[in-house]
């Protein structure tokens, strides 16, 4: 494994002084298509490169197309697998969740990714479903030692499975595995406040939350936002709740002050 590699990768991925992370995830085509915000993710891009967030989740087709806008800006989370989780309860979607991997690591290394993300499903009623989320997950994170890059793994209770995604003893679940896996951040759904601090200080990975649906103003984006960093938090996964925002950069801008502070 390359120790200097994955100490520089991992550097790359959050803020210098405060150590926390500002994220945002460009990955939803490959799960659902296009939605508001992102059917044209060019002028988002630019926008997200501008205001300078740490990281940004995108998929190989996007990064083949659109890398030329992120040089020199900030580090590439590539997204290695696709589901259908997203789609569940949708006119395309399974009662089920099924995922499958559609890059490697070594595609990563060669098209100049800091890190890759794969999920881990639990918690699907298919047993079969979370075997292979593990197998998966394990495999990557394999070829992410042997070549020095960062893993991140997005943990979470599968859609229409039997557990609830934002009971707390769940998350906690989530990330510990996860973490066991050999995760180096962890991307999950919050819980309870006081009971996300329990997550948190367990851990065996600083945890980004992920924003979810995008909340009805700024001021409920922020207050989650407030939320989370002041529970343990080590950085914020937002997507629909910075694109979906009819302000972007400004979403940015204050979503950054939460997380890095005065820095």
């Amino acid at each position: 494994m390359s120790e200097i590699g994955k100490a520089r990768r991992l550097a790359r991925l959050s803020n210098r002084r405060s150590g926390r992370m500002l994220c945002v995830p460009l990955d939803h085509g490959m799960q659902v298509g296009p939605i508001s915000g992102i059917a044209d993710p060019a002028p988002l891009i630019d926008m997200v490169v501008e205001a300078g967030v740490d990281a940004v989740i995108v998929t190989p087709g996007m990064l083949q197309r659109h890398g030329h806008r992120l040089a020199g800006g900030p580090a590439v989370i590539l997204r290695l697998d696709q589901t259908t989780m997203w789609r569940h309860d949708s006119a395309t979607g399974y009662p089920d969740t099924h995922s499958r991997l559609v890059a490697t690591v070594e595609d990563a290394v060669r098209m100049g990714a800091e890190a890759v993300i794969t999920y881990l499903f639990t918690c699907n009623n298919l047993p079969g479903e979370e075997t292979k989320s593990f197998e998966t997950a394990g495999a990557v994170a394999t070829e992410c030692r042997k070549w020095g890059i960062v893993h991140v793994i997005e943990a979470m209770a599968a859609k229409g499975g039997f557990a609830r995604a934002d009971d707390p003893a769940i998350v906690a679940l989530n990330c510990r595995m996860a973490g066991e896996l050999g995760a180096d951040w962890l991307k999950t759904d919050w819980c309870e406040a006081d009971r996300f601090a329990d997550v948190a200080r367990q851990s065996l990975a600083p945890i980004a939350v992920a924003g979810g649906p995008a909340l009805a103003t700024l001021d409920d984006t922020v207050r989650f936002a407030e939320a989370a960093i002041g529970a343990g938090a080590s950085g914020l996964m937002f997507g629909r709740n910075v694109f979906q925002h009819r302000d972007v950069p400004g979403a940015l801008a204050t979503l950054a002050k939460v997380v890095h502070g005065r820095v």
